[in-house]
C-alpha cells in the first residue's frame, strides 16, 4: 500500500522542490535587475513549507525501510 502512496508522493516532492528553486532563482535574478518580484520569493517559501510536510508523510511511508537499514531492527514476523 505505501509503494503505491510513494509513487504519487515522489513525483509531487519532485515538482514542489523544482518550483521551490525555479521561484528563488527567478527572484534572485529580478533582484540583479532592480525588478521588483516579490511574489517568487512568496512561491519560494510557500512550496518550502509544502516541501516540509510531504518530506515528512515520505519518511512515515519509509519507516519500516528505515528501522530496518539504517537502525538495523529488523520487522518482526506475524
Amino acid at each position: 500500500m505505501n509503494n503505491k502512496k510513494l509513487k504519487i508522493l515522489n513525483p509531487i516532492m519532485f515538482v514542489v522542490l523544482f518550483i521551490a528553486v525555479a521561484a528563488i532563482i527567478t527572484y534572485k535574478i529580478s533582484e540583479l535587475c532592480n525588478y521588483d518580484a516579490y511574489g517568487f520569493k512568496e512561491i519560494h517559501e510557500i512550496c518550502g513549507f509544502l516541501f516540509i510536510i510531504l518530506v515528512i508523510f515520505h519518511i512515515a511511508y519509509n519507516w519500516q525501510w528505515i528501522k530496518s537499514q539504517i537502525f538495523g531492527i529488523k520487522p518482526m514476523k506475524k
